[in-house]
């Protein structure tokens, strides 16, 4: 507990730490004194705050738990934001649906249900490096709701694709652009679905303060999602040609004796996550009403009642529970609370209010691509998906409300920051990726960069004759 403490919550304080504290707190200071833009104490104060603990997320001169809680607490003194509003994620559905997936997706892990099923798919019928593009997708696809919470989803896979690449005849640097393009298209395939990322997809639906539930997100995503993976598929193509072109590699000796299937004791566990899936993706057609609370939703009950069931079983035990992520639960409480607070207290329309001015008084194509571009270069800056996602979205529903809805701004918004990723910080998963060897961080660029125009032309050429289609413009 106390390495835990001293990793996740503890600076070290030395002197350049405290150079770059004071230079964190020069801006946010200055905002509280001058009060710009006709902006009122609570306003500029509420302002300060996000802007400073922006700065810690950013820099890590302050770790995410003591960043994240100073927030919440600041805005619980000086924005004037009711509790509900502040504490809107630890309150709401998503908080306790989040802490049972990761539980649920564990799990998964320990009865092996990923490596088992895909690994001797991948053996058998991945024998070249097109064919294994493809099946980076389709394991994206069909674990979906295999394995709810995301970042889970991506570490299995990844561990799956690289023992599967480890057992090939496969040199090392199609290797690593194959291992790169699990944590490309995993950000793709995530914005297909609401539920396919709980985190990221939510925080914009819960920033939007509109409801939009995960049929209407597929109904306006998948189709065009499915013809933007395979553009972006063809431009990863073109980057990589020299590793990737003309490649086919069979299976090592003794690959083949992977483990198919599951004995007679394992098989429980197994039928469990079976079950749970049917349950999840037919709950529609029969459980749509069910609230327990009035805002439990039957997919959350659905896995609770399986997760119980899996601890019964012995597959989850006590020390599972520390497969909660703790760090990222207190920090998506910090930013699924911005967009709402600055709503609350005004400061919002103040702030987005100053570049009204840009964009058109009618929705265009052009406005569209504006819209992309702030998301873009704003994520640029601060990295983080989810804490650009809880900015933008409040901020450009003040500048685009009165020519275009909410959900067209929250899924404008996804497409400009969800994939997008020059740096490794620009994204947690590619991150994981390079810290753990499995590609080297000058592929980011490689890709991020010819990649940035294909996300103007796809929100042009695709997204938006899509909406267009189907009456959502």
């Amino acid at each position: 507990m106390t390495a835990w403490l001293k990793k996740n919550c503890c600076s070290e304080i030395n002197p350049v730490w405290f150079a770059k504290m004071a230079a964190s707190l020069v801006v946010p200071a200055l905002i509280m004194l001058l009060r710009p833009l006709g902006m009122d104490f609570r306003q500029s104060a509420t302002v300060a705050g996000v802007l400073l603990v922006i700065i810690w997320w950013t820099t890590n001169i302050v770790k995410k738990i003591p960043a994240s809680l100073f927030l919440l607490l600041w805005f619980c003194v000086f924005s004037g934001a009711p509790a509900k509003t502040i504490f809107t994620f630890p309150l709401g559905e998503t908080f306790l649906m989040l802490v049972i997936t990761y539980l649920f997706s564990q799990a998964i892990s320990n009865c092996g249900l990923v490596s088992r099923v895909l690994l001797p798919m991948l053996i058998r019928f991945a024998n070249t490096s097109f064919k294994s593009l493809l099946a980076i997708i389709f394991s994206f696809c069909l674990t979906m709701y295999v394995i709810p919470q995301p970042m889970a989803r991506l570490v299995l896979v990844a561990v799956v694709f690289d023992s599967f690449l480890a057992q090939t005849t496969i040199k090392k640097e199609t290797r690593q652009v194959l291992m790169y393009a699990v944590f490309v298209f995993y950000a793709i395939v995530n914005i297909a679905c609401k539920d396919a990322d709980m985190i990221m997809n939510y925080v914009a639906v819960s920033s939007s303060g509109v409801a939009i539930s995960n049929w209407a997100w597929t109904k306006a995503m998948a189709i065009p999602t499915v013809a933007y993976a395979a553009v972006v598929l063809a431009l990863f193509w073109f980057v990589f040609r020299k590793e990737l072109r003309g490649v086919h590699f069979t299976s090592a000796p003794g690959a083949g004796e992977a483990r198919r299937g599951f004995s007679r004791s394992e098989l429980p566990p197994v039928i469990v996550i079976a079950a749970t899936v049917v349950l999840w993706m037919t709950s529609g057609l029969w459980g749509s009403n069910i609230r327990l609370f009035g805002y439990i939703s039957v997919n959350t009950l659905i896995t609770i009642a399986a997760t119980a069931v899996l601890f019964l079983m012995g597959t989850l035990t006590k020390k599972d529970f520390g497969a909660i992520d703790v760090v990222t639960l207190i920090f998506l409480a910090a930013a699924f609370a911005i967009g709402g607070v600055l709503k609350a207290c005004g400061a919002a329309d103040i702030v987005f209010g100053q570049f009204s001015g840009i964009f058109p008084d009618h929705f265009s194509v052009w406005g569209l691509m504006l819209m992309v571009l702030v998301g873009m270069m704003l994520h640029m800056v601060l990295g983080s998906n989810t804490t650009t996602l809880s900015v933008i979205v409040p901020g450009l529903i003040v500048l685009c409300g009165a020519m275009v809805s909410p959900e067209v701004v929250v899924y404008t918004s996804i497409i400009s920051v969800a994939f997008h990723a020059i740096l490794p910080f620009h994204s947690v998963s590619v991150m994981v990726g390079t810290s753990s060897g499995y590609f080297p961080s000058k592929y980011v660029a490689r890709l991020g960069i010819p990649v940035t125009p294909l996300i103007f032309l796809s929100a042009a050429l695709i997204y938006l004759p899509y909406w267009r289609l189907i009456g959502l413009l």
